[in-house]
């Protein structure tokens, strides 16, 4: 456990608790704060031992996709939101995107902004910022003073 620095801190604050010293002590000695220092005596080894004061790698099961259901995701990122479903926009955001993708058209239950975004980087197709469209009359003051506020 002494091999693993953050295993190694852990016990350490366990075995200060033992020997009597107090919260704001250990922080003193250890320079962690007070909150994780608790979370590690109160939640993690009262409550699980040893082993909860183990580091464990997090192992993300990452979403897998079939190809089928990725060019599906790339014909809806690639139509237009307001023609082709009827929606108040005409450019899509990752995240509204997401959104569509599962609660309206239910094709999968959960699926992040970003792993469209790889989806998307997947099949060559780099996703752009959305960008603030002003009217084209030239005549426009409005207009005019936008364009030179953004400096476009």
């Amino acid at each position: 456990m002494l091999e693993d620095k953050d295993s190694g801190y852990r016990a350490k604050i366990i075995l200060l608790k033992d020997e009597g010293y107090t919260v704001p002590q250990i922080r003193k000695i250890t320079n962690h704060h007070d909150n994780n220092i608790r979370k590690w005596i109160q939640h993690r080894f009262n409550e699980k031992g040893i082993d909860g004061i183990m580091l464990k790698k997090h192992t993300h099961k990452q979403h897998k996709f079939d190809n089928n259901l990725e060019e599906k995701i790339v014909d809806i990122a690639s139509s237009n939101p307001r023609d082709d479903f009827d929606l108040g926009f005409s450019t899509w955001s990752l995240r509204v995107l997401a959104g569509f993708i599962m609660s309206d058209l239910k094709l999968v239950d959960k699926i992040s902004h970003s792993e469209i975004r790889n989806i998307l980087l997947k099949y060559n197709i780099k996703w752009r910022k959305s960008k603030i469209v002003l009217s084209n009359k030239s005549n426009d003051l409005e207009y005019a003073l936008k364009k030179s506020t953004l400096n476009i």
